[in-house]
């Protein structure tokens, strides 16, 4: 018995066990790092994984002797259950953490009942005679339950990460796809790869959602200013137009109402600019109160679309802010030049403002019966 554990355990799990391990080490002790991320969603993965491990391997062991049959039972029982768990913790992953999920666990709970009927029919699998395993009508519910999460991991991280680098987001696409193989190929060959899928997946998500939080400014939710530098490099070709933002009144605001009365204008400047970005469309903080916005193939009637769209909304919440764009017009301007010009045009809106500001202020302390 020993020896055919030590197969089933080093053999074919090793891989598994080693990816287990690798994730608990990386992951315990770390504490939640942003809005962006939930890790107690990963040990959820990891606990589903493990047992599904052990499950794999006492169910193969049971499988070498009719005698075991109560085991093999209960094994493939546990394995056809826990399955969609494990895909639903990958799903976890990457769903919203202030959002609601507990209606997500009504598949992973009926697919449990359905297999679970093993024990006095046939309606999911049952063994002949022969010790064969043989598939009954609904035996194969697990599989469009395992696609709908993995439908869902793509919705969610298109929905989520929709405005990160393309290239960055498109690794967790290609996890998502390598789950959908790895399903294929265990339902037509058998064997163990979508669990090593699946904990491959969870570490990339893990180190993607690391990296946002490198990659993001803490306080307003946008790219950060190293990553602005970067992106004016790789895009080099793609820019066609840079937006420079500017908050006017900063400096008051902080002495007059306080640093979090600032810091709340800062918020309410990077949701604004959030909900603009797309995949053409990329916004920073780049200082203090200062925004930068690259666009990536956009025509001047988009840029203008878009900063409008932007000025709008801060209208409507009443913060003044200064804005200049600049549009390539030379095949070989450089984005350092783009940005330079756009940054001269807003310091020109925000000399305008102060202006236009200071002959306000003006005309009221100089009206009769003030």
């Amino acid at each position: 018995m020993i020896g055919e554990l030590e197969k089933l355990l080093f053999a074919e799990h090793y891989l598994s066990l080693m990816l287990i391990l690798i994730l608990i080490c990386v992951i315990f002790g770390r504490k939640k790092l942003s809005d962006r991320m939930h890790q107690g969603n990963f040990w959820i993965t990891i606990l589903v994984c493990a047992l599904l491990t052990v499950q794999d391997i006492l169910e193969r062991y049971a499988q070498l002797d009719p005698s075991r049959r109560s085991l093999r039972l209960i094994t493939s029982v546990a394995g056809y259950s826990l399955r969609p768990a494990a895909v639903l913790g990958l799903l976890l992953v990457v769903w919203p953490p202030r959002k609601k999920h507990w209606f997500l666990w009504i598949p992973v709970v009926l697919n449990a009942l359905v297999y679970s009927t093993a024990w006095f029919s046939p309606l999911a699998f049952t063994f002949d005679e022969n010790y064969a395993f043989s598939r009954g009508p609904l035996g194969w519910i697990v599989v469009p339950v395992s696609l709908l999460y993995l439908i869902l991991v793509f919705g969610m991280v298109h929905l989520r990460f929709r405005d990160s680098r393309t290239g960055d987001s498109m690794v967790l696409y290609l996890c998502a796809l390598g789950c959908l193989g790895a399903m294929w190929m265990d339902v037509r060959f058998g064997g163990i790869t979508m669990l090593t899928a699946i904990l491959i997946s969870s570490m990339t998500f893990y180190f993607f959602l690391r990296t946002q939080d490198t990659d993001h400014d803490p306080l307003t939710k946008l790219l950060n200013r190293m990553v602005f530098y970067e992106d004016c490099k790789r895009h080099k070709n793609a820019i066609t137009a840079i937006a420079s933002v500017d908050m006017n009144g900063l400096k008051k605001t902080n002495d007059d109402l306080g640093h979090e009365a600032g810091d709340r204008a800062l918020k309410m400047i990077g949701r604004g600019l959030r909900g603009v970005m797309s995949r053409k469309i990329l916004a920073y903080r780049i200082g203090g109160d200062e925004f930068a916005v690259l666009f990536l193939r956009c025509t001047e009637d988009e840029v203008q679309q878009a900063l409008s769209d932007f000025q709008n909304e801060m209208w409507r919440v009443a913060l003044p802010v200064a804005i200049g764009y600049a549009v390539r017009t030379e095949e070989n301007e450089s984005p350092e030049e783009l940005f330079r010009l756009s940054d001269k045009r807003m310091y020109e809106d925000k000399r305008l403002y102060y202006q236009l500001h200071d002959r306000r202020k003006v005309r009221t302390e100089t009206r009769p019966g003030y």
